[in-house]
C-alpha cells in the first residue's frame, strides 16, 4: 500500500460562502427542471449548480433549499490535479457547454494534459462526474476528486466507521506484501447530518490501474477519492503465493501516453441514514444505481463486491483482468475465487479477462482444476475459446489423482501446514489416503465438463465418481462427513460441489436420503449463526478450535449451497426461502457485507468483508431458480430488502431505515 504524500491543500469555506454570495456570477443549474425540494419521490435530492467567479467555473450541490456541498477556491469544481515534482492544485475551467441534462466544463490545459469534466445526473439522488484526460505527450499525473461538505457539524465516515481525524485509505491491499497505509476494499467516503448522508464513490480499482484511494478530513471538511497519490517507484512482491512468487515496479501515478486518453468516473450520491449501517449500505446502492445491477439489496451487495474486488493484472501477462479473494491476500487470483466473482459480476469483458489470467501453477492444487474445466465449459457455451493447454493440464491433473472415481488431491509442496492446502478451507488437515468430501462434487462436475469439452469421459466415469461421492455419506449419523476416513467429523463445505454441478449442467449427484439426511441432522446441530464448516457429529467445536474461519466459522457459500441443494431434493422452496432469510439475517448482522466468516461463537463478522467467493451465491440461486421454473420476483430478495429498509422505485433503490428490522443490536 501507499502513504499520503505531503500535500499543500488550501480551502476556505467562509471566503467560498462570501463569495458565493458577492462575487459575479453565472448561475447555470443542471437539470434545472428538478423542483427545489430536498426529497423527491421520498428519496434525498442533490443536484449541481454552476457558478462562476472571475471566470473560473465552479460546481456547488443543493439538495432543495440548502447548500450542501460547496465550490472553494481550491477546488471549484471538485477537481485537484498533481504533476511530477508538485502538490495537488486546483484545475480552473474556464469554458462550459450544455448538452441535455449532461453539463462539460473545460477544456482546461494543464502541462501536456488537457482534462475535461463531464457532470450527469444519474437520478435525483445520484450524479456521475467523469474526467477524461488526454496528454499530447508521455504524462504522469494523479486526480483528485472531491466533495466539500457544506453544513455545519455532522460526522465523517469511510465504509468501515466513522473518521475524527484526517485518513487516506488505500484499495491496493492489505496483506503482508504490502506497506502500513490502512486498507479498505469499498473506495467511498461519506458526510452524514440530520438524517441524511452525501459522499463520494470511486470507480472499481481495476479501472485505475490499482491505484485507488479515499481521503477523509473532517477538520479540512473534504472527502476525496484520489486515482493515485505521488508516491515514488517501489517494488512490489507477492511472497505470500501458493507456488510463485513475483513482482511489480509499483508508484502513485495514472501514466498517459502521448495523444492516449483516458477517462475516470466517480459518483456523488445522497440518501437517508441514521447510522452507520445506513451509510454503508448507501454506497453500496448508490453503487448498484450507478451501474444497473440494482434489482435488489442483495445483488447490489454481491455484485459490489466482485466489481470492488477485481484488479488489473499487472504483474503477469496472461489477462487484463483478475479478481483478488480479498485486499489482505495480496494482488492474486485462485481459480475457485475468480471463477464466482465472474460468474457473479456478469460482465462479459471482465470474466473472460479474469479466466485469461489462469496460469499452470493455479490450477495444479485443492480445487482449482475442477473449477477451470467447469469455467472452461461455461466459456465455450459463451463464444469464447478455452485455453487449450491449460484445459488438458487441468483434465490430466484430476485423473492423475483420482482413484476408484474418488478425486486424492496431492500435498502442496512447501505449504505451512503439511496436510492442509487441499481443499478451499485451506488449513483443514487430511491425510493422503483420506480424500475431503469437499471435492468430491466438483470433480463429478469437472468430468462432466471434461466430457463436454471433448476428452475420452465415458458415462461410466462419472457414474463411478458420483458413487465415490455418494460412500462418503455416514448412513448411521446421517450425514456427509468432512472426508472418507473422518466419519465422526460432520462437514458443511461437502455439498456445494453438487450445487455447481447442478447449476452448470442440471445433474443432481447424491441421493434424496443423503441431502435430506444430511440437511435434517445439520438443523438440529448447527449454532444460532449458522453451520459450522467443520464440527463433531452434534455440532460442538473441535479441540483447539474458536468457531471462526476453518476452525468451526459458519462460511455462507457453504450454508447457501446447502439450502439450495436440498431444494432439489425434496425440501419445499419456502422452507428453502426462509432458511437462506434466516442465514443471510445472520450474514448482514454487523455490516451490509458478505463475510469470510461469521464467528459461530459471538456471530460476529471474522476476516474480510466483502469477501470474494460469496459473489457466487447472486449466480447460483439465479441458475437453480430458472432451472426449477421459479419465475417472478426472488422471495429471498423481496425478504431482504425489506429487513433492510431497501425500497426500489423508478429511479432504482433508496433507503427507508425507519422501516428496517435488521440492524447491529448495538
Amino acid at each position: 500500500m501507499k502513504t499520503c504524500s505531503t500535500r499543500t491543500h488550501c480551502w476556505f469555506p467562509i471566503l467560498t460562502i462570501l463569495i458565493s454570495f458577492f462575487a459575479p456570477r453565472a448561475v447555470v443549474a443542471a437539470n434545472q427542471q428538478s423542483k427545489p425540494n430536498a426529497i423527491t419521490g421520498q428519496r434525498v435530492e442533490v443536484r449541481p449548480r454552476l457558478v462562476r467567479s472571475n471566470d473560473v467555473y465552479g460546481v456547488e450541490y443543493w439538495s432543495g433549499p440548502q447548500l450542501v456541498g460547496l465550490a472553494p477556491l481550491a477546488a471549484p469544481a471538485g477537481v485537484e490535479l498533481r504533476l511530477p515534482g508538485e502538490p495537488f492544485k486546483r484545475v480552473e475551467f474556464r469554458a462550459k457547454k450544455e448538452r441535455g441534462n449532461k453539463l462539460e466544463l473545460g477544456p482546461a490545459n494543464i502541462g501536456s494534459l488537457s482534462l475535461r469534466l463531464r457532470i450527469e445526473r444519474v437520478n435525483p439522488s445520484l450524479i456521475k462526474r467523469t474526467l477524461t484526460v488526454t496528454a499530447t505527450k508521455p504524462q504522469q499525473f494523479a486526480a483528485s476528486f472531491d466533495f466539500f461538505p457544506a453544513p455545519d457539524g455532522g460526522s465523517f465516515a469511510t465504509f468501515t466507521g466513522a473518521e475524527t481525524n484526517p485518513k487516506v485509505y488505500d484499495t491496493l491491499g492489505g496483506g503482508p506484501e504490502y506497506p502500513s497505509t490502512p486498507g479498505q476494499t469499498f473506495p467511498m467516503a461519506a458526510f452524514q447530518h440530520n438524517g441524511r448522508v452525501f459522499g463520494v464513490v470511486a470507480d472499481s480499482p481495476a479501472l485505475w490501474e490499482n491505484r485507488c484511494l479515499m481521503l477523509v478530513d473532517p477538520g479540512g471538511r473534504k472527502l476525496a477519492v484520489l486515482n493515485g497519490d505521488g508516491r515514488d517507484p517501489y517494488e512490489l512482491i507477492i511472497k505470500y503465493d501458493a507456488k510463485d512468487k513475483y513482482k511489480y515496479q509499483m508508484d502513485g501515478w495514472q501514466s498517459l501516453a502521448a495523444a492516449e486518453t483516458k477517462s475516470y468516473e466517480t459518483w456523488l450520491f445522497a440518501d437517508k441514514a441514521k447510522s452507520q449501517y445506513d451509510v454503508q449500505l448507501a454506497a453500496h446502492l448508490a453503487l448498484a444505481n450507478a451501474k444497473g445491477w440494482n434489482h435488489s439489496a442483495l445483488e447490489a451487495i454481491l455484485r459490489n463486491t466482485s466489481y470492488l474486488l477485481c484488479r488489473r493484472n499487472l504483474m503477469r501477462n496472461e489477462g487484463r483482468y483478475l479478481f483478488i479473494s480479498g485486499i489482505g491476500y495480496g494482488w492474486k487470483q485462485w481459480v475457485t475465487d475468480g471463477f464466482y466473482m465472474a460468474q457473479g459480476l456478469a460482465d462479459p469483458e471482465k470474466m473472460t479477462e479474469a479466466y485469461r489470467s489462469v496460469f499452470a501453477n493455479r490450477i495444479t492444487y485443492e480445487d482449482n482444476a475442477q473449477y477451470y474445466l467447469i469455467w472452461s465449459v461455461l466459456a465455450k457455451r459463451a463464444g469464447g475459446k478455452p485455453n487449450e493447454d491449460l484445459v488438458k493440464l487441468a483434465y490430466e491433473f484430476i485423473r492423475t489423482n483420482e482413484k476408484d472415481g474418488i478425486y486424492y488431491p496431492p500435498r502442496l509442496a512447501g505449504a505451512s501446514v503439511t496436510n492442509g492446502f487441499r481443499t478451499y478451507m485451506d488449513l483443514l488437515p487430511y491425510e493422503d489416503d483420506d480424500p475431503p468430501a469437499s471435492n468430491q462434487g466438483f470433480q463429478c462436475g469437472a468430468l462432466l465438463a471434461a466430457r463436454e469439452l471433448g476428452f475420452p469421459v465415458k458415462e461410466e466415469d462419472i457414474e463411478r465418481a458420483i458413487a465415490g461421492y455418494r460412500r462418503m455419506y455416514n448412513v448411521t449419523k446421517k450425514f456427509m462427513p468432512t472426508s472418507l476416513k473422518q466419519q465422526d467429523l460432520i462437514g458443511q463445505d461437502a455439498l456445494y460441489g453438487e450445487t455447481l454441478t447442478y447449476a452448470v449442467f442440471g445433474r443432481k449427484l447424491l441421493t434424496d436420503d443423503q441431502v435430506m439426511g444430511h440437511m435434517g441432522t445439520t438443523l438440529r446441530v448447527q449454532s444460532p449463526y449458522g453451520m459450522r464448516v467443520i464440527s463433531k457429529a452434534d455440532g460442538s467445536l473441535l479441540p483447539g478450535h474458536s468457531g471462526e474461519y476453518v476452525s468451526g466459522g459458519s462460511w455462507f457459500l457453504c450454508d447457501a449451497a446447502n439450502y439450495l441443494v436440498a431444494g432439489l431434493h425434496g425440501m419445499s422452496a419456502d422452507e428453502v426461502d426462509q432458511h437462506l432469510i434466516w442465514r443471510i439475517e445472520k450474514e448482514l448482522a454487523f455490516v451490509p457485507a458478505f463475510n469470510e466468516s461469521i464467528s459461530t461463537v459471538t456471530g460476529k463478522p471474522h476476516g474480510h468483508i466483502l469477501y470474494s467467493w460469496n459473489s457466487g451465491y447472486w449466480w447460483l440461486r439465479h441458475e437453480i431458480r430458472k432451472r426449477q421454473m421459479q419465475k417472478g420476483a426472488d422471495p429471498v430478495e423481496v425478504a431482504i430488502n425489506q429487513k433492510l429498509g431497501v425500497v426500489r422505485d423508478k429511479n432504482g433503490l433508496r433507503l427507508e431505515p425507519n422501516a428496517v428490522t435488521l440492524r447491529p443490536k448495538n
